[in-house]
């Protein structure tokens, strides 16, 4: 990868990460409480072969979002991560399409269901959730109905 490219992933990925979280600590330390949801990617758990740099800049979001958990604890602020699996969007150019498996016995999920899970982290504060690969799981997203 173009090293200006990678840069600009890593500002897209972790720089604007760190510059968002630093514009809401203020209000959440007055408060004593907050919720922190940060997105990942699945990819960050295997080698993954060809999509290197954008996994290693995500990689880099996890290890932010686990140490900014243990250190706002004390703040009353929950910092999750969320792990998805393949999620239709325009991520991409939306080379995943909901319905349609990029290679047999693969499933993509929904924006909506990713969603859910995001709704699931705010309310719990749980700290690291991978979205399950396979079919969708309506009972990970209801979470005190």
């Amino acid at each position: 990868m173009d090293a200006a490219e990678y840069r600009k992933l890593l500002d897209i990925n972790v720089v604007s990460l760190i510059e968002v979280t630093q514009a809401v600590l203020p209000a959440m330390r007055e408060r004593g409480f907050g919720r922190i949801v940060n997105v990942s990617s699945g990819t960050t758990r295997r080698v993954a072969t060809g999509v290197g740099a954008y996994a290693a800049s995500k990689a880099a979001v996890n290890m932010i979002s686990s140490v900014l958990r243990e250190e706002l604890a004390t703040d009353g602020i929950a910092v999750s991560l969320l792990l998805p699996s393949m999620t239709a969007t325009e991520f991409g150019d939306g080379i995943f399409k909901d319905g349609v498996p990029p290679r047999p016995g693969a499933v993509v999920h929904s924006a909506e269901y990713a969603a859910g899970v995001v709704l699931r982290l705010l309310r719990t504060g749980e700290g690291t959730f991978d979205i399950p690969h396979g079919p969708e799981q309506p009972d990970i997203t209801r979470v005190f109905e």
